[in-house]
């Protein structure tokens, strides 16, 4: 009986784990990776409602954000740690990004937690 109960306790143990793991490594990089993306693609959109009235000024003015947007390099040395239940995570990350055309690596600190079975990120 009791090599039973040891058993079904060794089956279940990986079950359970599996329901409150937090986000992957490769999920938090995706994430910072899309807010990126996003950043992007909001500052395409500011420049193409921009207008083409005056097109060298919108160019010019393109060419001045571009190098100020940043872009990401790499993201490394993911570490999550469970806050306030098992679906919100508190993590840590170097973020290797260019500037201005000036790469710099920082460490960085934001909340993941789930929604809908998904993933999200946030500020602290």
């Amino acid at each position: 009986m009791r090599l039973k109960k040891l058993a079904i306790v060794l089956l279940l143990t990986p079950l359970f784990m599996a329901c409150s793991k937090g986000p992957s490594e490769n999920e938090v990089e995706g994430l910072i990776k899309a807010q990126y993306d996003q950043a992007q693609s909001l500052m395409d959109d500011a420049m193409a409602s921009a207008g083409s009235e005056n097109a060298e000024m919108t160019k010019a003015m393109g060419t001045m954000m571009a190098g100020m947007m940043p872009t990401l390099e790499d993201v490394k040395d993911v570490n999550c740690d469970a806050i306030e239940g098992d679906n919100t995570y508190m993590c840590t990350a170097n973020i290797a990004q260019t500037i201005n055309g000036k790469s710099r690596t920082d460490k960085a600190s934001f909340k993941v937690y789930k929604v809908n079975d998904e993933w999200v990120l946030s500020n602290p």
